[in-house]
This record gives C-alpha cells, structure tokens and sequence, in this order.
C-alpha cells in the first residue's frame, strides 16, 4: 500500500496498534452522525467501479481509521499539511487526479482547507469525515463540495475506526446532533444508513466472553510449540460482526522468520471448492446458465464422447457420490529419474510452456489434454457411495471456462472484486509480494525445491495454478467476507450476487436422508451421527457449512448461531506427513473455544447485514 505525504512538519507519535485488531477501549459504539448523504454515496457500493484514496488534513495520526478502510478494499492514503507550498499542493492534486473517490479527514476548517475541498471537487467525489471540530466553517464550500458529511465531536482512535466502517457499511448509523453544528446542520439533524458488510469491533460490544477467547492464545501457542504448524491466522465473527482478527507465530519454524500478519496469503488448497469453484457455479446457476442436476455431457460432450462420464450427473460429483477415484497422481507419470522429464518440461516459458508449475519450472500447455485422457482411462464405480474425490473439480474448471469462455481465476478475480477483496485469488505471485505468501511444503518428490509462492496441490499446479479443487490463495478477513456472504444469502455489500434459493439449495445435504452422505452441493457438513468431522462436537447446527484445507485450514459458517470462523495454517511447513494439526484437534478445539464465547453474546446491538 503506498503513501504519498505531503507535510512540513512531523505527524505526533503513531499510535501503538497490538497484533490483534482491536483495543480494550469501551467508549459508545459509533458515535458518527451523518449529515449529508447524495444518492446515498454511503454505504459505498460496486467496490470495483472506485478507485479510492484517503486524503488527511488533520493535525492527528488517523492510522486507526485508514486500518478501518483497509479491510474492505485496497485503498492508497495521503497525508498532507495545508501550509505547504503552492508547488507542493499542485502536486498533491496531480496525484489524486487518478482517483475517482476521495476520503478527507480533517479535525479543522478554515479558508484554505475549504478552498483546497473545492478544488479536488471538480475532479472527484468528495466525503468529508469531519472529526474533533466544534462549528463548521465555510458551509456553503464544504456542503457543496461534497457528496457526504460525517461528524464525529472526537477524534479518539475507537471512534475514528468505527467511522470508516459507516463509510463502507460495516456499521450502520443512527445519530443525531447534539448541539448545533452550522447553520444548516442544527441540533437533532442526522441520517441513517444501514449495515452491508462485515464490522470489526471488540468482543464487550458483542457481550463475548474475553476470559474464554484467551484460552485461544494457549491452544495455538502449544500447537506452535508441538510444531503442529510455524503460525496461524484465526478470525471469528457473530452475526455479520469480527470480533477476533489474529495472527500467531511465524512464517516458517526460524524464529528470525517473518512473523505472520493478518494481511498475509495462505494457500486454501480445497477450500477453492467452495470459494471459487461453488462460488462461480452458484452465481451462473442464478443466471440461469448452468445446472448442477445436468451431466457432465450436457457441458462437455467434445471431451467426454461416448466414455462412462457422459453421464454423471454434477449433483452427484460434487457430492462426492459419483464413483469418481479419490485422487490420481498426474505428476508421477512427468517424471525421469524422480526428477520433471525435460521432454515435458521447460526452466523457461515458450510458445509450448506456458504452465508455470514451480519456480523454473514451465510444463507443456497441452499436457492438460493427457490429463482428460488420464481421468477417462480410469473406470467410474456404478455403486453409488460417498467417496471424496478431487478429481470432478478438473471437468468443474474446463465448465466454467465453456460457458463464460473465461478462465476460471478471471470469473473468481470479477466476483472478488465487485465486493472489493483485494487478498484472494490464484497465481500469488502476479499479486502480492514474496514475504507476504507463507511457504508450504519442501517437495522432495516432484519439484525438488521449496513450494513458495506457488500451489502446493500437484495436479493444480500442472494446470498452471488455476485448479477447481485447488489453487487458491487468501488472507482470512477475504476468505470470510466470502463466507459471510453465503450467511447473507447470498448478498454483501448491497449488491446480490448468489440468489438466495440457490445458496440454500448448495450448503443442504441433497443425499443424507438416501444414503447418510452428510456433504452439500461442495460444501461439507458437519457429522450427525458422534463426533467427529470437520466440526468439534455439538457446537455447530446440522445447517453449518464451510471445508478444510489439505495445507491445514478450515473455514465454517453456522446460519443458526451466526458464527463463522477461519483457520489458515502452513501445517504442511516443510512436509506434509505432518499431521500433529489434525491429532491434536487444534483447529476444532479453538471453534470449541468460539462456540463456547458466544455463548454470552446476549445483548448485540449491531444489526446482521
């Protein structure tokens, strides 16, 4: 994230932020009124059609509200001093010529800082967070320069984060004046909006039990210790609200290694099933264009030709009842020796090598069709029974490639970016920096090198990164804006973009009460009969849904109690015959933990999106 400053004099010392995402601080939840509103600007919708910087003329470090806004899409903030000269502010206009949205902070106005408004407003839009003042000065400017005005009579560091989450509709707003602010704004003016996206806010406001979330930092803590993982990301939210964002450990198992942030990227591995390959299929299938009671066939006869496959229905397959083989190892039959046959492979990209498998590593594009031929040669079980399979998701990616004639990482990247994620998608390295991507598994048996930035999943990465079951990489704030979307129904943001039957219709169990196959349409379920599963215990609804990750990750989301969680892990550092994440039971001990919390959440005043 860039920052441009423009100032003659030192900003006071940055406020001191913890790894966690929120303070112990308990003044009044939002305290923002809002004054003026055009074409209801706010909340801000259709994210991909703003390009939005933050612009702060206050004499105070707003680092907490800048945080606020970097949850919900990408955002460059600039700070500048209005006694700066003219060449200097010509050159801040210059920069935010680029932009079509402009947040302004100020805890002051007077003649230059109106005039300066005025000016950006003739090429941009204009909101005004106006924090700490007492009057508002040079109405007329101000009120015609911009589109909206928030007012906030502090500018403390609670306040000023739960200002930009009104902004994006993570919070709603219901204030009014207390005093008399300007002539046209007088005691008891303000306008409502409603909540859209997730909030972030402290577990008091929720009435969560802190003294049971800390037990958290004990489970994660043994399992790094145990080496059960180098670190972690864990997020939990109620009821469309996050009240715990944080990062554990490292990046790899050397504590000189980059400690994790929440801003860092996990591979998913098969949590792609259902938050890109589900995601995609569910949004053409509220178009109409697709049907997941079709056949293969329907979408693919070229390939498929007379073989068993024809005829199997997609319901069934992404049920994992199709008789399809759990997995089949592509990559062992590309290698010479134990090492990538260069008759296949190439260190460098060409005409012919345009799947990048590993870092100097490009494998030949037509290799996908040897793929095809390796699955049709593999005989489909006619008995009708739950077996977890990898494989349909192949055929998943080359359907959604037939009917929007796109690759699937495209379709995914235009949905995550209507809602404005910014830290999910494939082939990490065309997005984000290196020291950003945690490391997975040291491959000695197929790529002979560190997996670092590349898919861990094998026959993902043959396809070039971009697999159905696998290839996707996310923070979890992104991973749960998408899951929290699914709770939604659907809709986040204010815009729908699943409609609601057929969200019910894909995290249903189709086939549980004909054969006790627990799964959804993708989705899994949690176990109805003991314990065991994806889930701890009696502590999610049989309505729950959500998937794990081979690389150690799970994401679950809970209509009837509104809970969701995400756990992104690299158990897989530095190999994956490491299962001490899954014996020690980490991941559902602290969905225990949460589940236990929320229990004595009995008085949320923040209304579900």
């Amino acid at each position: 994230m860039r920052k441009y400053i423009f100032k003659l004099w030192i900003f006071s010392i940055a406020i001191t932020w913890s790894n966690s995402l929120f303070s112990n601080d308990t003044t009044t939840l939002n305290s923002s009124v809002l004054l003026k509103n055009y074409k209801n600007i706010i909340p801000l919708k259709k994210l991909d059609t703003l390009k939005i910087a933050t612009l702060n003329l206050s004499s105070n470090n707003l680092n907490s509200f800048e945080k606020s806004c970097d949850n919900y899409t990408n955002i460059d903030h600039f700070h500048f001093n209005t006694f700066s000269s003219k060449r200097m502010i010509r050159a801040m206009e210059k920069e935010l010529k680029e932009f079509n949205l402009i947040i302004v902070n100020t805890d002051t106005i007077h003649f230059e800082i109106a005039n300066l408004i005025n000016e950006i407003s003739s090429r941009n839009k204009i909101i005004l967070n106006y924090v700490g003042g007492q009057k508002l000065f040079f109405e007329n400017i101000i009120i015609n320069s911009c589109q909206a005005i928030l007012y906030n009579s502090n500018s403390k560091r609670k306040n000023l984060n739960h200002a930009g989450q009104v902004i994006f509709g993570g919070l709603s707003c219901e204030n009014y004046l207390e005093d008399n602010l300007c002539d046209k704004y007088r005691s008891g003016d303000g306008l409502t909006t409603n909540k859209t996206r997730l909030s972030y806010v402290n577990p008091n406001e929720l009435d969560i039990n802190d003294s049971i979330l800390y037990k958290i930092d004990s489970i994660v803590n043994n399992g790094i210790n145990k080496h059960a993982m180098p670190g972690c990301q864990i997020l939990a939210a109620k009821d469309g609200n996050v009240f715990f964002n944080k990062s554990y450990g490292n990046h790899t198992y050397d504590s000189i290694s980059k400690k994790v942030e929440n801003s860092d990227i996990y591979d998913l591995a098969s949590i792609t099933k259902i938050a890109s390959s589900a995601l995609i299929l569910m949004q053409l299938e509220s178009q109409e264009k697709f049907s997941v009671d079709s056949t293969l066939g329907h979408y693919l006869p070229e390939i498929l030709d007379s073989t068993d496959y024809k005829n199997l229905v997609l319901k069934d397959i992404l049920t994992h009842q199709a008789g399809l083989a759990s997995w089949i190892p592509f990559y062992v039959k590309t290698l010479n020796d134990g090492m990538p046959s260069y008759e296949l492979y190439s260190k460098l990209p060409s005409s012919i090598h345009q799947s990048l498998v590993a870092k100097n590593l490009y494998m030949l594009s037509s290799y996908r069709d040897t793929i095809f031929e390796r699955i049709l040669s593999t005989d489909v079980n006619k008995n009708k029974k739950y077996k977890y399979s990898d494989v349909g998701y192949y055929f998943i990616n080359e359907i959604i490639k037939n009917i929007t004639f796109n690759s699937q990482d495209l379709i995914a990247e235009n949905i995550y970016n209507k809602i404005g994620l910014q830290n999910i998608g494939y082939n990490p390295l065309n997005k984000w920096d290196l020291n950003r991507i945690t490391p997975t598994e040291n491959d000695t048996f197929f790529r002979h090198q560190l997996i670092h930035g590349y898919v861990h999943d094998q026959g993902a990465a043959l396809l070039g990164g971009v697999g159905g079951h696998a290839g996707l990489f996310s923070n979890a704030n992104d991973l749960a804006v998408i899951m929290q979307m699914y709770l939604n129904k659907g809709t986040y943001g204010g815009d729908t973009i699943i409609s609601s039957e057929i969200i019910e219709k894909y995290t249903s169990s189709p086939y549980y009460n004909s054969n006790k196959n627990r799964r959804g349409i993708a989705f899994d379920k949690p176990v109805r009969d003991g314990a065991g599963g994806p889930t701890c215990f009696e502590c999610s609804s049989f309505k729950s849904f959500g998937h794990s990750g081979f690389t150690g990750n799970l994401t679950w989301a809970d209509p009837e109690s509104g809970i969701l969680y995400v756990f992104l892990s690299n158990r897989v550092y530095p190999n994956a015959e490491n299962h001490k994440l899954i014996s020690m039971n980490i991941r559902t001990e602290i969905m225990n933990v949460i589940s236990n919390a929320c229990k004595y959440s009995t008085n949320s005043t923040i209304v579900s999106p």
